[in-house]
């Protein structure tokens, strides 16, 4: 014989055992607002990390020019100039090449010694002299970054400004001059003023 209270207790059972159209409404509800909460946060994440690779070669390149400068007396520089007679001072100058090598320049020959700076994937270091090789001014930014940085080796403190996110550093704008820091001078980042770090 046919148990019909059995039948319909286990027909009662199997439609409890899904989700409702409203539980599972909640539940994506609940993934969005995460998404919407984590998703900015992680593209903050990524630009702090950016600066932070740039930061990190700044202080990498004045290590490298210190060294340049116990070894040979002169600091090095980006500026193609620097090749040059008397463009960087009396000896000729030294160049920072951007394969990421400080090299000093038998003016006019080729580069004699080099120093490896390594710098990160779309980190822009650029590094200026002034007239007597004496001091330098160097300047860093990630592409992605939304910040620029700048150091004078005539000075301690490391500098920050504002720069656009996905635009590169286009040029240096800090002119180096011996016996002054020259960013805390009142110098200019692409998106206004430095600031001490």
């Amino acid at each position: 014989m046919i148990d019909l209270k059995h039948i319909m207790r286990t027909q009662r059972d199997k439609k409890e055992k899904g989700f409702t159209l409203i539980e599972l409404m909640i539940v994506v509800a609940i993934i969005g607002i995460l998404a919407a909460i984590a998703i900015p946060q992680f593209a903050a994440y990524r630009v702090r990390a950016f600066n932070s690779a740039a930061e990190s070669d700044l202080r990498n390149g004045k290590l490298s020019q210190e060294a340049l400068f116990a070894d040979f007396q002169q600091y090095g520089s980006t500026v193609a100039a620097a090749n040059t007679a008397g463009a960087a001072g009396a000896g000729g100058g030294v160049l920072l090449t951007a394969s990421g090598f400080v090299a000093t320049v038998d003016n006019p020959g080729p580069p004699v010694e080099e120093v490896g700076v390594g710098i990160s994937t779309n980190v822009t270091l650029a590094s200026d002299i002034d007239a007597a090789d004496a001091s330098f001014v160097s300047q860093a930014s990630h592409l992605q970054g939304d910040r620029e940085f700048a150091m004078d080796s005539d000075g301690t403190p490391l500098y920050w400004g504002a720069k656009t996110e996905g635009v590169a550093m286009a040029a240096m704008s800090v002119v180096p001059t011996a016996t002054v820091d020259d960013v805390a001078a009142g110098a200019a980042s692409e998106g206004g003023a430095f600031f001490v770090l």
